[in-house]
């Protein structure tokens, strides 16, 4: 039994889409849309199969909040039954295989971690260790609490850099992607041990990118680290910048000579099964996408 967990915030029309692509039996979808994004506007996805949560946080780029929303995913989901795969996806993702080939897969390989991690730091994958140390303010804060800080800041009496072994303790930090297909255990040990530290969630709270590094360091430091291989998402980041580029119909020609191409990089190699990312107005473009399968 498969749960997707996806994060959105806008593009409702490709997200039904996504879902009506991966339905089938024993699957079932849990949607966080963005505290900020019109709630109204994604309601007609609800389900028996689909639940949007009643309590979303607003998500802010770079910021902890996309790793509340992920938890958040992963508790209710957790909850609702006895999933044994856990996919978490954006709400603009879209699979390059047919969803008999996925739950096939995923049946197959019932304890492998799909997740990206490295040891940080790792210039290759991009992940330094000031990630960790450079001390962040949240943008969820009030503006007297920024402003406080701002000047505890520059008058030195907070730090600007940070040591974060006191925080870590014995665990080593790991970095990745945010995008991941894990077990059971691996979500039930991820939430168990975030609500057991939270010295350790609050550190995180005032880092650069925790959706990229929190999570990834509970994991690189668990007994399922033995399991983890590379994530299933395919990501065009070849013209640089802070967001991955969009699929286009090049793309769907890449797909369309490798339905189940792989992967190899500094993550690993193995399947890509998604790709991101897409549009409400992108229905022709999947169209041909779902010919690629």
């Amino acid at each position: 039994m498969i749960a997707y967990l996806l994060l959105a915030h806008g593009n409702p029309a490709h997200l039904q889409r996504l879902i009506a692509r991966l339905r089938s039996d024993g699957t079932a979808f849990f949607i966080h849309v963005d505290k900020k994004a019109d709630q109204r506007a994604f309601a007609h996805l609800k389900a028996d199969d689909v639940t949007l949560l009643p309590a979303p946080v607003a998500v802010h780029w770079g910021d902890f909040s996309q790793v509340e929303a992920i938890l958040l995913l992963m508790k209710n989901a957790l909850a609702a039954g006895p999933f044994t795969r856990f996919v978490l996806l954006s709400g603009v993702d879209y699979p390059l295989w047919p969803t008999a080939s996925i739950n096939a897969f995923f049946a197959d390989q019932p304890a492998a971690e799909y997740i990206n991690l490295v040891p940080m730091p790792s210039a290759a994958a991009g992940k330094p260790l000031a990630r960790l140390t450079t001390y962040t303010l949240r943008p969820t804060l009030s503006p007297l609490h920024r402003l406080t800080l701002r000047v505890l800041l520059k008058a030195r009496i907070i730090p600007r850099v940070r040591d974060y072994q006191p925080a870590l303790g014995a665990l080593k930090p790991y970095g990745g992607s945010t995008w991941w297909a894990l077990t059971r255990a691996a979500c039930e040990y991820l939430v168990d041990y975030a609500d057991g530290h939270p010295a350790l969630v609050r550190f995180f709270k005032g880092t650069q990118y925790a959706d990229e590094t929190f999570l990834h360091t509970i994991l690189g430091n668990s007994p399922l680290m033995a399991n983890v291989r590379r994530n299933l998402t395919y990501t065009d980041w070849s013209a640089g910048g802070a967001s991955p580029a969009n699929m286009s119909a090049r793309h769907v020609d890449y797909f369309r000579t490798k339905p189940q191409f792989g992967a190899d990089d500094v993550y690993g190699s193995g399947p890509m099964m998604f790709a991101r990312k897409f549009s409400d107005s992108d229905a022709a473009l999947l169209q041909a996408m779902d010919g690629c399968a």
